[in-house]
């Protein structure tokens, strides 16, 4: 399966992502601080990146717009206007989910990307 940086300051909501990613067989790294997220990209060379879409540290858009080169990113937002998944995808998401969403949405929404952010990998 794929190995996946998950990017949430919300230890419930990550907990949840992260067991039901893990049931799946995915390998998954949880961080919780933008801070953080630069290192354990480097460290863990992802796959795909589950990244929340406001962040108590860090700008999660200039994350976006760094990392999206090198990873696929989905973007979790809690916002529901029609600023915010416009805004991600142009800054270079392949995704956006609203939150809340279902863990089992989320686990479709990473087997439907894995396979094409693994494909462009060497």
């Amino acid at each position: 399966m794929a190995r996946v940086l998950l990017v949430e300051d919300e230890p419930n909501i990550a907990s949840i992502i992260v067991f039901k990613l893990e049931r799946e067989g995915h390998q998954v790294r949880w961080e919780s601080s933008a801070l953080a997220v630069s290192a354990a990209a480097e460290a863990t060379q992802p796959e795909l990146m589950l990244l929340d879409s406001s962040l108590p540290d860090g700008d999660p858009f200039i994350l976006l717009r760094l990392l999206a080169p090198r990873v696929p990113v989905v973007m979790m937002t809690e916002f529901r206007d029609t600023v915010t998944p416009p805004r991600a995808l142009a800054a270079g998401a392949v995704a956006t989910v609203e939150k809340p969403f279902k863990p089992t949405q989320l686990a479709r929404l990473v087997a439907q990307l894995v396979p094409a952010s693994a494909a462009g990998r060497p």
